[in-house]
């Protein structure tokens, strides 16, 4: 595992620092671009925040498995417009130099992903509800769509599910799957996917919950699927094609506004995780043969689009975007709970959040 971790490991002095890049909402003038966060590998602290590179709403951002390279979705300002994805070199100071940009094949991209070869990346275009897959060139760069799919139909909810759209794709830990959440049809895509062209074969929908409108996705063993649903902030197991159950992520008693938006297992595999928008928490499941809620947790700040655990699994950072800070949280291991570190810091518009070292 040489590639992106030494990369990391020249960035600077202090061997405790971990480097974390933080995608943002460029829109409102409160950011740049990507940041880049130094935190204390010892006690969770973030230590500094500096802009890393100057981007048009880099809101999601993904990291190569080996090399030195970051890629995000620039979200369209005009929302009937295609959309773009960037790809950047990461210097060994830790700044990011733009490689190229290409189309994003849809409107308003909202996920990248690189599958685990390293060779290739997808995208989920958000507003007009289609994916599509790009090589990654031999310098890093993206080459323009290699293959895409449109999606078609609509959901239960006269607003939010009118049409597609899709909201996220991942790769299968073979790369031989690709699954394309869509909010706006209650479906979780599944795509064979061919690591030699690239290209997108049809396959079986896993069927979500009635207006549940999934977003985000996350994989246990076996063929286990954790289907997190915007809508009805709520958690479907899927077991192969079967879904077993769906429990609710709100607090108990919970009776306001609320949309989940990030959903994470973590690396032990005894707990999960979720985010909830309006609430404004952090949900803690116990993972066994069903999920149990075990803890709400307040996230340090208003809307909590998206947080990321660490590799080794004790740090959180939550991104609230609303409140322009991100929260440092310790993870203890045998029961799962988070506890604050420090005060929040500030970050305009936070969404994404992706741990480098």
């Amino acid at each position: 595992m040489k590639g992106i971790w030494l990369a990391m490991a020249m960035m600077t002095a202090m061997a405790a620092d971990r480097t974390v890049y933080v995608g943002t909402y460029t829109r409102e003038g409160k950011s740049k671009g990507i940041q880049r966060m130094r935190v204390d590998d010892q006690s969770g602290a973030i230590k500094s925040v500096e802009l890393a590179v100057e981007a048009e709403n880099p809101s999601f951002l993904a990291l190569h498995p080996t090399r030195p390279l970051l890629y995000s979705v620039n979200v369209n300002t005009n929302a009937t417009e295609e959309g773009h994805l960037s790809s950047f070199a990461i210097g060994t100071d830790g700044q990011l130099k733009l490689l190229n940009t290409v189309k994003s094949k849809g409107i308003n991209p909202a996920y990248v992903q690189v599958d685990p070869t390293g060779q290739w990346l997808a995208t989920a275009n958000f507003t007009s509800g289609s994916c599509a897959t790009f090589r990654i060139e031999a310098d890093g760069r993206l080459s323009e769509a290699v293959d895409s799919r449109q999606h078609a139909g609509h959901g239960q909810h006269p607003k939010r599910q009118a049409g597609p759209h899709a909201h996220s794709a991942y790769f299968s830990a073979d790369s031989k799957t690709l699954y394309v959440a869509d909010l706006g049809i209650d479906e979780v895509k599944r795509y064979g996917f061919d690591v030699k062209t690239g290209k997108l074969t049809d396959g079986p929908s896993l069927k979500a919950i009635p207006g549940g409108g999934p977003r985000h996705l996350a994989f246990g063993p076996k063929s286990r699927v954790y289907v997190l649903n915007e809508i009805t902030s709520s958690i479907s197991v899927f077991d192969g094609d079967k879904l077993t159950e769906t429990v609710d992520a709100l607090p108990p008693g919970f009776t306001g506004n609320s949309s989940a938006a990030e959903i994470i297992l973590h690396p032990n595999g005894k707990f999960l995780y979720s985010s909830n928008r309006g609430a404004d928490t952090i949900a803690v499941f116990s993972v066994g043969k069903t999920l149990k809620q075990v803890a709400q947790t307040p996230a340090g700040g208003k809307v909590p689009r998206g947080f990321s655990i660490s590799p080794d699994g004790k740090l959180m950072l939550v991104a609230a975007q609303n409140s322009d800070v991100v929260t440092a949280f310790r993870v203890e291991p045998s029961t799962g709970l988070l506890t604050q570190v420090g005060a929040p810091v500030a970050v305009g518009s936070p969404v994404c959040l992706r741990f480098a070292r």
